[in-house]
């Protein structure tokens, strides 16, 4: 017997279980690209704007005592979700990516505004889109402590496939989703370096696109691409009133495993 994804296939996924109801979480980690951007940096002393910034994410090395510990899990890059099929093929869900954001050390950018004697002696001056050699003793900044994005998202899933006994099954998932954005900044500004605190630093929009797995119509395996736009407008880097701000876009690959808790639900009458 030939398998295929075809209607047949698809209709006998839609009436096999239902998922009307039920309730759903997942737990992965992921890995993020970010396209160069502009950063603006504004306090006492200093108003300047650094252009085309490179950028990198934070990956923790795989280790049990980190990825399988419950209580260290949440260092490394992770996904977390919970939601809720509204009706058999959408869910609502409201999660977590604890993304990480490394601008570049030792790059070279293009640079735009004022520093004043006061702030810095050594980088003191007016500069007007002039190339800039950059180094962590004047400038390191990073969301390593998270680039925090909460964002409430809808599903619309379509099963493409199943085998015979309907005990493993394939959904293609399309998603949208936005949200605020938490960062919380480690920075290093003319030397001298500033932790920060979890502060709502701005929020995102991002669309998904998801392949899932599915083993008895309950537990799963997904991966999923996601691209999207943060706008991040009141960034704490400084014990002060300073602020910085940048836009971000980013895609993000991630692996979740997770659940799927039929509430209230059965198998379909034939």
């Amino acid at each position: 017997m030939m398998i295929g994804i075809d209607s047949s296939a698809q209709e006998g996924i839609e009436s096999s279980y239902q998922r009307k109801n039920s309730f759903f979480f997942q737990w992965g980690y992921n890995r993020a690209n970010y396209q160069d951007t502009d950063i603006h940096f504004k306090g006492e002393g200093f108003d300047f704007t650094i252009r085309n910034v490179s950028a990198h994410d934070e990956p923790t090395p795989f280790s049990s005592d980190i990825y399988l510990n419950p209580l260290k899990m949440t260092i490394p890059q992770f996904n977390f979700r919970v939601g809720w099929f509204i009706n058999e093929r959408t869910s609502i869900s409201l999660g977590w990516d604890h993304m990480k954001y490394v601008m570049e050390s030792y790059q070279r950018i293009r640079i735009e505004g004022d520093v004043s004697e006061d702030f810095s002696e050594e980088f003191a001056g007016s500069y007007f889109n002039q190339k800039f050699d950059t180094s962590p003793s004047f400038l390191k900044f990073e969301h390593t402590d998270g680039l925090n994005y909460v964002r409430l998202g809808i599903e619309r899933h379509t099963p493409v496939w199943n085998n015979q006994n309907k005990t493993l099954s394939v959904d293609a998932i399309i998603g949208a989703s936005m949200g605020p954005v938490f960062t919380w900044t480690d920075a290093t500004i003319n030397g001298r370096r500033y932790e920060n605190w979890l502060h709502c630093a701005g929020a995102g929009v991002s669309g998904q696109l998801a392949l899932q797995v599915r083993f008895k119509n309950s537990l799963f395996i997904q991966y999923q691409h996601q691209s999207g736009y943060i706008q991040l407008g009141d960034i704490i880097f400084m014990e002060d009133e300073s602020r910085a701000s940048q836009e971000i876009v980013f895609s993000e690959q991630s692996i979740v495993i997770g659940a799927q808790l039929p509430i209230f639900i059965g198998k379909n009458p034939n």
